[in-house]
């Protein structure tokens, strides 16, 4: 996500492209923004999220705008960790207590290759 600063140089490179045109296209900005040696590449790699068109000022930083939640959105997700319980804090160990069962009983192998593996062929198949 660009810091504050990046994006108003940003927000400067549009309001000069506006400055005497009504619409621009993302190619217009694309250009403007690497002619300027402010603007870095991190930037410009999100420019490249926007779609192809000709936009009004107001679309354009609204489209800038939609590229950046959907940047911190992406990220937010990848840092999203997989929660992992312990297996002495399932209910199959409570009942293994309970039973009077080993914890190596509850833990069970996988037979065979996971589902997503592709089938494998002989070769002539």
């Amino acid at each position: 996500m660009p810091d504050p600063a990046e994006t108003e140089r940003l927000r400067q490179v549009v309001d000069e492209l506006f400055h005497d045109r009504l619409r621009v296209t993302r190619r217009d900005l694309y250009s403007a923004a690497a002619a300027d040696i402010h603007v870095p590449a991190e930037t410009l790699a999100l420019l490249n999220e926007i779609p192809e068109g000709s936009y009004s000022r107001d679309e354009m930083l609204e489209a800038i705008e939609g590229a950046v939640r959907a940047r911190e959105e992406a990220e937010r997700e990848t840092r999203r960790p997989e929660r992992i319980v312990a297996l002495e804090d399932t209910a199959e160990a409570e009942r293994a207590i309970t039973e009077d069962t080993t914890l190596n009983a509850l833990i069970q192998e996988p037979s065979g290759p996971p589902p997503d593996a592709p089938r494998f062929q002989e070769p002539g198949e």
